[in-house]
C-alpha cells in the first residue's frame, strides 16, 4: 500500500510513467506546505487570539505583505506550561513546491517569516525568539482541475498487489481526516480481497 504523493508515486515506479495511470497520476496537480514553527518568550497575540488568516496583497507571497497566509499562536489554546513555558506560534502558507520558501536555508526564512511579527504584536522583539523549527512538503493539498474526477487514480495500481491511497482520490470532497480514514477503510477491503 502507497500512500505517497502521486508525483513520489511515480518516481518510486518505474515504468508506470508510460502507462494510462501513470499518465492520470501526471496530470494531478498540488500545493506544497511549509510551516514555521516557533517558540517565544512571550505571548504575540495578547488578547487570547488562537488563529489569525493573513490574506495576500500580491498574488506573489514573496511581496505580499505577510510572507505566510496563517499565524496560530497554539498556546492560547493549549497552557504554554505544556511546552516547557514556551510560547509556541505556527506560521505557515500554501506554496508551489518550485516557490523561494523551499529554496532559503532554514535561518534565512525564519528570518523572513519573524521580520514582520512587529506588524502583529509592534512589541515584538527578534529576542523573544528562543527556538525555531521549520517544516516543508511539496506535497500538501491536492488541487484539483476541470474534470478532476476523470483523473482520479484507482486505488489498485497497474501492479498486481500495490495499491494507491493518497488525498487526491478524495473529491469532490476537500482533506480532511474523516475523508482519510473513510479511504483508508476502502483501500483496506481491496487489500483484504486481494489477500485472501
Amino acid at each position: 500500500l502507497s500512500t505517497t504523493s502521486p508525483q513520489l508515486m511515480l518516481r518510486l515506479c518505474e515504468g508506470l510513467l508510460d502507462s494510462p495511470y501513470g499518465r492520470q497520476l501526471s496530470a494531478l496537480r498540488s500545493i506544497g506546505g511549509v510551516c514555521v514553527v516557533l517558540a517565544l518568550k512571550r505571548s504575540l497575540l495578547t488578547d487570547g487570539t488562537y488563529w489569525l488568516n493573513l490574506p495576500a496583497t500580491s498574488p506573489d507571497r514573496e511581496r505580499s505583505r505577510f510572507p505566510f497566509l496563517a499565524l496560530v499562536e497554539h498556546s492560547n489554546w493549549m497552557d504554554r506550561r505544556h511546552y516547557g513555558g514556551d510560547v509556541l506560534v505556527y506560521c505557515g502558507d500554501y506554496v508551489p513546491p518550485d516557490h523561494l520558501w523551499f529554496q532559503l536555508d532554514e535561518e534565512a526564512l525564519v528570518r523572513r517569516f519573524t521580520s514582520v511579527l512587529h506588524l502583529i504584536n509592534p512589541d515584538f522583539r527578534p529576542d523573544w525568539l528562543r527556538k525555531a523549527w521549520v517544516f516543508r512538503a511539496p506535497y500538501a493539498q491536492p488541487v484539483p482541475g476541470v474534470n478532476h474526477s476523470e483523473m482520479i487514480p484507482d486505488l489498485k495500481t497497474p501492479w498486481p498487489g500495490l495499491f494507491l491511497a493518497n488525498m487526491s482520490q478524495v473529491y469532490p470532497w476537500d482533506r480532511g481526516t474523516n475523508y482519510a480514514v473513510e479511504l483508508g477503510r476502502r483501500v483496506a477491503g481491496l487489500v483484504q480481497e486481494a489477500t485472501t
